[in-house]
């Protein structure tokens, strides 16, 4: 119920009301007077608010079918909380219609002797309402100084949450922007997995009510299976950093349990801020340490790895580094940067692994330790990693593609920046692998690895495909698709079938262009060794393509 307006029951029963009759709408006896407004031609009721409840002497009502229409529809619309009407020589007793539609709609319909002035009830009910406005707004300054006391004191967001659900007798949950309960205190046990909550067996989903909130920058309340949800976003710098929600039971709801989470929401709000201040700079120096690392800027190992002890990372341990970008990194802006941040650590500290982090103009790049008996486990755990950030990233941002390269494992510190070097060229060269593929390992991409390695030596990789595929590089279409089409008998493991079906062509026409390769290349496919200058070239020529652009 709410504790500023007054009900009409309580109305009835103040002093002032004791001569003053109820003649119809019993049942909504308990509609609460937002304000009290006294009309006496009722000429225009488009300015009449909702709550209001309404006084009046009827004057010219009866004689006027226009205003009698009006004042029918009035007593249909659920506007008011309540009407009052005098009883005098403009109307000597109430209509028999009025009583009708005012049982009807439930709407409390009082008959108001003369004997009694005007301004005597309108002071008697506002003074009731504006003394439970100041009572409420003396109990949510207690709220506000409360709340404010625990931060002050060093109180954590837990205590702040516990505080809240006390003083509201609620149960409390507070999301961050990824829809996860951080903080949570539940006085009724009731199942809860992200933005689903059951309740009375009904699974209910209040992720749009979060985003309706968060779109009007104010309170939401929903109620659902006798419960009221009241959702509020927690803003700060123009940025949504969570919400906070009660739940509790419909009947014991007030308006003092919006007052108490707006009051909250600024405290939450601060607090996120610092939190973020102090997250920055603990990934500055984060960034700073994996530059060292990467560069080999230090003077040793010892003193890498006592750095690292003192940031809680081991460096001696088998370890290796995730490149995270987005396909089309062109078209990301710095925002989707910061949620692959936020999310990235928030799976890595729930998984409980040690990393060291940073975040690059259009990357997100970590260090964390590898686990695994052999070279095949410490690949399957590298590739469990990744997928596990991919997944929760898809939840999330569906149409947004993100790959994950990953560099091998080492247990040396100054082998750390070939793992980065490795796991920025399996992002780079993940097209080589596959069109689709979104984790791709170091070791995925086999023999391109010894032509980098070929690169990194200054052998230009332009001399090997010239040398083995020159007579295809002819820029007409039917040319093109000679090169095509050497790629694809390649990928499908010289199957003349599988090649010819991928190409979307015959059999006889796709023995027609290898005849053609071996024509203009004058190599000899059936030989193994011209077979591997193919590949070769072949490789060379798509590896060369993507490095350049």
């Amino acid at each position: 119920m709410s504790k500023i307006a007054i009900s009409i029951h309580k109305a009835l029963q103040l002093p002032v009301m004791k001569k003053t009759r109820l003649v119809a709408g019993h049942k909504g006896i308990e509609n609460n007077i937002k304000w009290v407004t006294i009309v006496e031609v009722l000429e225009d009721i488009g300015r009449l608010q909702y709550g209001e409840f309404l006084i009046t002497t009827g004057f010219g009502l009866l004689e006027n079918e226009e205003r009698m229409e009006a004042f029918h529809r009035l007593l249909k619309s659920k506007l008011l909380s309540g009407i009052a009407i005098y009883t005098s020589f403009y109307m000597k007793e109430i209509p028999a219609s009025f009583i009708d539609l005012a049982d009807q709609n439930d709407l409390p319909l009082i008959e108001i002797p003369t004997d009694i002035n005007f301004s005597e009830i309108t002071k008697a009910i506002l003074e009731q309402i504006v003394n439970n406005q100041m009572h409420l707004l003396e109990q949510s300054e207690n709220i506000h100084r409360e709340l404010t006391n625990l931060i002050l004191n060093d109180q954590s967001l837990t205590d702040v949450t516990l505080r809240l659900s006390q003083l509201t007798a609620a149960n409390i949950l507070i999301y961050n922007e990824f829809y996860d309960i951080i903080y949570a205190n539940q006085k009724d046990e009731f199942p809860v997995n992200k933005t689903n909550i059951s309740l009375n067996g009904r699974q209910v989903n209040i992720s749009k009510h979060l985003l309706a909130s968060l779109e009007k920058e104010a309170t939401v309340n929903e109620t659902i299976e006798q419960h009221i949800f009241t959702i509020y976003p927690i803003i700060a710098k123009q940025s949504c950093y969570g919400w906070i929600v009660m739940i509790k039971l419909e009947e014991s709801w007030q308006e003092l349990d919006d007052i108490a989470i707006e009051q909250a929401a600024p405290i939450y709000a601060m607090e996120f801020l610092k939190q973020q201040a102090i997250e920055e700079t603990h990934l500055r120096i984060q960034s700073n340490f994996l530059d060292d690392i990467f560069s080999q800027n230090y003077i040793s190992e010892r003193n890498m790895i006592d750095h690292g002890l003192k940031l809680n990372y081991d460096l001696s341990l088998q370890q290796a580094v995730f490149h995270l970008a987005f396909k089309n990194s062109e078209t990301i802006d710095d925002n989707l940067i910061d949620r692959l941040y936020h999310l990235t650590e928030q799976i890595l500290v729930q998984k409980k692994k040690q990393h060291l982090i940073q975040s690059k103009l259009h990357s997100i790049i970590f260090l964390t330790n590898v686990t695994g008996e052999t070279k095949e486990d410490k690949y399957k755990y590298c590739i469990s990693l990744a997928d596990d950030i991919l997944k929760n990233w898809h939840y999330y941002f569906p149409n947004v593609e993100l790959v994950i390269g990953i560099g091998t494992d080492y247990n040396q510190v100054d082998e750390l920046e070939k793992s980065a070097r490795e796991a920025r060229y399996a992002f780079r060269l993940c097209d080589l692998i596959g069109t689709e593929a979104q984790i791709v390992h170091y070791q995925d991409l086999g023999m391109y690895d010894l032509l980098l390695k070929m690169r990194r030596n200054g052998i230009h990789l332009t001399s090997i495909y010239k040398d083995h595929i020159s007579g295809l590089l002819s820029e007409t279409d039917k040319e093109i698709d000679l090169i095509e089409t050497l790629d694809s008998y390649f990928k499908n493991n010289q199957s003349i079938q599988k090649a010819a079906a991928e190409l979307y062509i015959h059999r006889h026409t796709l023995r027609y262009r290898l005849n053609q390769i071996e024509v203009k290349t004058g190599l000899d496919i059936k030989s193994t060794e011209d077979l591997m200058k193919l590949k070769l070239g072949i490789m060379a020529y798509k590896l060369v393509a993507i490095l350049d652009k």
